[in-house]
């Protein structure tokens, strides 16, 4: 992103409120590669809610009863369980810093939107890594959803991912009934070249069309958007469905800026934000490959 005049540290002014805070939200998004892959309920984050909850079956039908021809006799009712998932909005969050006069007219560059361009790309960063964790949480008990980067449980000795552990996910999320659409494949850079170098992954129909790609998005295979994150560990994948993970933002990132006290010549800057993320389904929409 080039940089963009900021004309002054003395007296920021509405117009310039204006350019470094599109600054700051321009560098969440390119930093933030996750967030769209998720669920967002920011909508439901209103004034005065510290928790949503998310109802859901814990015991739901055992099926249809068989009934006698003449209705004589009547079956029994059936009663499912609901429980519900909670998404605590408890993430609030502020990058705050000072920028002195002569700092500000002496740098060479454009200091104010030079550092607003940082602070977008660590809220970025940070709220991808708040997600990275949820992710993470795919359920242990059986089917178990954690692991060995190559699908062979147990053996946590493997690096590299196989076909037949993405196949494994694949199974895994079919036998949930998760949704078809809106699959994703997360792995680190280490693991794009070995996916990269598998002779058959060069063609993309074995895999899925090539259409057109996300943020850091290399392709498509089983069924899952291949993104590369490099907040993972070198032999660590996840894969999941969008319904796996839910986040909302209650406060977007918000901008303030003032002056100093008087004994010092500099302006205070000021970004933050609040935000809540939980895992769902108890984690069987998720699920995490992990090597030596």
């Amino acid at each position: 992103m080039a940089n963009q005049a900021v004309t002054s540290a003395f007296a920021t002014s509405a117009t310039e409120d204006t350019l470094i805070n599109s600054i700051v939200q321009s560098e969440l998004l390119d930093a933030s590669k996750l967030r769209s892959t998720v669920r967002d309920e920011s909508s439901k984050a209103n004034k005065g809610v510290k928790v949503i909850e998310f109802p859901k079956f814990t015991t739901s039908f055992s099926g249809p009863l068989t009934q006698d021809p003449d209705s004589q006799v009547a079956v029994d009712f059936q009663s499912p369980v609901f429980g519900v998932d909670s998404l605590p909005l408890d993430q609030w969050k502020n990058l705050a810093y000072q920028i002195p006069d002569r700092a500000s007219m002496q740098s060479v560059i454009e200091l104010e939107a030079t550092l607003a361009k940082s602070s977008g790309e660590q809220m970025g960063i940070w709220l991808d890594d708040q997600l990275i964790a949820k992710l993470r949480l795919g359920s242990a008990a059986g089917p178990d959803h954690l692991l060995d980067i190559d699908g062979v449980d147990g053996t946590a000795v493997a690096t590299e991912i196989t076909l037949s552990a993405i196949s494994k996910c694949r199974m895994l999320l079919n036998k949930q009934n998760a949704k078809m659409d809106d699959r994703y494949l997360v792995i680190s850079p280490e693991q794009e070249k070995v996916i990269i170098d598998l002779d058959n992954f060069i063609h993309a129909d074995k895999y899925g069309s090539r259409e057109a790609l996300l943020n850091g998005e290399v392709g498509k295979i089983y069924g899952f958007r291949v993104i590369v994150h490099n907040r993972l560990n070198a032999s660590e994948s996840l894969a999941y469905q969008k319904d796996s993970v839910v986040m909302a933002m209650q406060k977007e990132v918000k901008y303030e800026s003032q002056r100093a006290d008087v004994r010092q010549q500099a302006t205070d800057y000021s970004f933050s934000l609040g935000a809540g993320f939980a895992v769902l389904q108890d984690g069987k929409l998720n699920i995490r490959l992990q090597g030596a």
